[in-house]
């Protein structure tokens, strides 16, 4: 078999490649408990990213603490507005124009909460791809998803057989 066939056969596929540019970008995180990072792509091209943390101009909680261990409000609480963060899929999505996120995939590591479902929907987005649940999925999300024709599914990604493509990527 020729170099090419075999290198062809373990590439990264699409759908590999933008959800491992999610985890990179949730790398980022400025939450101290919770990371998650998200990447909106059209073309197969990756148009915006985004990570869970302040908004801009915002001091972060790595910065300055976490506001709910400041107040002793439980992580777990959540929707109480204590945070000072907001989510990787707001912060992806307001980094482009609306016009640039019509017919647009968001990739993002974790499936997204009806406020994000929301915002997604009103987009443009056509299709989200999430690798993981946080907690069970919220029926609003799906609801709003099914009524814009949003396609939802899950990825099921083998992080070691990318990061082992990557590290062979990085030998030649």
């Amino acid at each position: 078999m020729l170099k090419r066939d075999a290198w062809k056969k373990r590439r990264l596929s699409w759908d590999e490649k933008h959800m491992m540019n999610s985890l990179v970008a949730a790398a980022r995180s400025s939450c101290v408990y919770f990371h998650t990072g998200a990447v909106d792509v059209k073309n197969k091209r990756i148009i915006a990213e985004g990570y869970n943390g302040a908004p801009e101009g915002i001091e972060n909680c790595l910065e300055k603490g976490c506001r709910k261990e400041e107040h002793g409000i439980d992580f777990e609480t959540k929707g109480t507005g204590n945070c000072r963060g907001i989510h990787a899929e707001v912060n992806t999505l307001g980094e482009i124009a609306k016009k640039d996120a019509h017919n647009s995939t968001l990739y993002s590591v974790y499936y997204p909460c009806s406020v994000c479902a929301k915002i997604i929907a009103n987009s443009g987005v056509t299709e989200v791809v999430y690798m993981k649940i946080y907690r069970e999925p919220d029926s609003l999300t799906k609801e709003i998803f099914e009524e814009r024709g949003i396609i939802i599914r899950k990825l099921e990604l083998d992080i070691d057989r990318c990061l082992d493509v990557i590290k062979e990527a990085y030998k030649e």
